[in-house]
This record gives C-alpha cells, structure tokens and sequence, in this order.
C-alpha cells in the first residue's frame, strides 16, 4: 500500500463515525417530517421545504464524504475528483436554496440568520475545494482542515434540523 493510501485509510474510524452519525440524523429528520407531511406540504410553508431540503443536502453531503473515505487503497485522482465533484454540486445546490429562500419572506429564519445559515456551509464547501486540490496533487496535510469543516457541517445541519423540528410544531415561529 503506498504512503498516500495509508494516510487516507488512517481516517477511517473518523469518516465511519461521520457517516454514521449523519445517516442517523437524516433518518431521524424523514421520520420526522413524514409524521409532519400536513404541515411541510402547505402552501404557505415553502420556507420550511427550504429548510427541510437544505438540511438533508447537509446529511447527505457528510454521508457522501464519508463514503469516500471509506473505499480502502485510496489514490490522490480516486479520492480528489469525487471530493471536488461532490463538493461543486452540494455547493451550487446550497447557493441555489439560498436564492430560493431569500427570494421568498423567509419566515423560517430571521435576515441575519438566513444568511448565516447559508454562509457557514458555503464557507465549508469552499475549503473542501481547496482541499480536494491538495488531494488531486497527492498532499494529505489538507485531510486535516477536513475535520474542522465537517465538525462544522454536522453542527449546521444538526441546528437546521433542530430548527425545523422546531418550526414544524409552530410555523409561524421565526428562529
């Protein structure tokens, strides 16, 4: 096994926590707004599927990362292209729920709050992309800014759904 793979497999543990810990939560969430369909359906409430389907982008995201890691004999291409193509799509679907979310009056979230809610995970997806370039040129250092940003995206979509349990017993409640 080459020295690249080796610092990738040393993760492992890390990334099957990770994933198991999101997959949890999404389940969790679904059941939870499957008990809750009258109240997320309603045409007054596209706030709330806003939040709702930011919050599963965030589960599944960490889920998908996870996955990655988990592929044992990782190389920097096998391990950096998927990172960078997940990475672009969950980016561009978050900026996308943003302008979804801002372009309607947000009653899930304050301003400030929108704004926040969406800057945190943004700001994580553009570090994944600086670090799936390092992978991409065979440096694992960058794996080590991966557990900042993905502590960071398991505590917002972890507070998204949280909020959205929330709202979903109060929807005219701003958070």
């Amino acid at each position: 096994m080459d020295a690249f793979a080796q610092a990738v497999g040393g993760w492992h543990d890390f990334y099957h926590v990770i994933g198991d810990a999101a997959a949890a939560l999404m389940g969790l969430l679904f059941v939870s707004l499957s008990l809750n369909t009258g109240v997320i359906t309603r045409k007054g409430n596209a706030d709330l599927r806003a939040l709702a389907s930011q919050t599963f982008t965030g589960f599944i995201c960490l889920i998908m990362f996870a996955v990655l890691f988990l592929i044992p004999n990782q190389g920097p291409v096998g391990l950096g292209l998927p990172m960078l193509g997940i990475d672009l799509i969950v980016m561009y679907v978050t900026v996308q729920h943003f302008l979804e979310t801002r372009s309607k009056r947000p009653r899930a979230w304050r301003r400030g709050t929108l704004a926040l809610r969406f800057a945190i995970p943004t700001i994580c997806f553009m570090t994944i992309l600086a670090i799936a370039v390092t992978v991409l040129m065979g440096k694992t250092g960058g794996l080590y800014w991966f557990v900042p940003v993905v502590i960071s995206l398991v505590w917002d979509a972890s507070l998204d759904a949280w909020d959205l349990l929330l709202r979903l017993r109060d929807p005219a409640r701003r958070i």
